[in-house]
């Protein structure tokens, strides 16, 4: 199984990473690309989210072996290998999982919308590094 290293995103680069110095986010690794290595990744990162990545699984093995279509087996590689990347920084993780609390939680609309523009930043990092397959 062979991982590469990803670039760090932006909102993870401090001002001193800028000049060189690395930053822990910034050695995330791309998670992997094929079913059984990213079911691994998956358990690694989040256990609990392990039925619901085979449910899954199945539904779309099953569904591309009916059509013909590779198409939901590539969704289901991206999404999932998105999810991996999510949560595979523990700080990142922790980050996002208090902005959706925020977010869920705000009772004004400006504390929602702040917290949703950094969840979606967060999410736009994590997609843009992941090419679509």
């Amino acid at each position: 199984m062979s991982r590469k290293p990803l670039r760090p995103e932006p909102s993870a680069v401090s001002d001193g990473a800028r000049t060189g110095a690395p930053v822990p986010e910034a050695l995330t690794l791309e998670p992997p690309a094929d079913g059984q290595n990213l079911r691994a990744a998956v358990r690694r990162v989040s256990p609990d989210a392990l039925s619901t990545f085979d449910i899954q699984h199945r539904y779309v093995h099953d569904l591309c072996s009916r059509t013909g279509d590779p198409v939901p087996v590539r969704m289901f590689l991206r999404r999932w290998g998105v999810f991996v990347e999510l949560r595979d920084c523990p700080r990142r993780a922790a980050k996002l999982a208090r902005l959706e609390l925020a977010a869920a939680e705000a009772t004004d609309t400006e504390t929602a919308r702040a917290a949703a523009q950094e969840i979606a930043h967060i999410l736009d990092g994590a997609t843009r590094r992941r090419p679509v397959l």
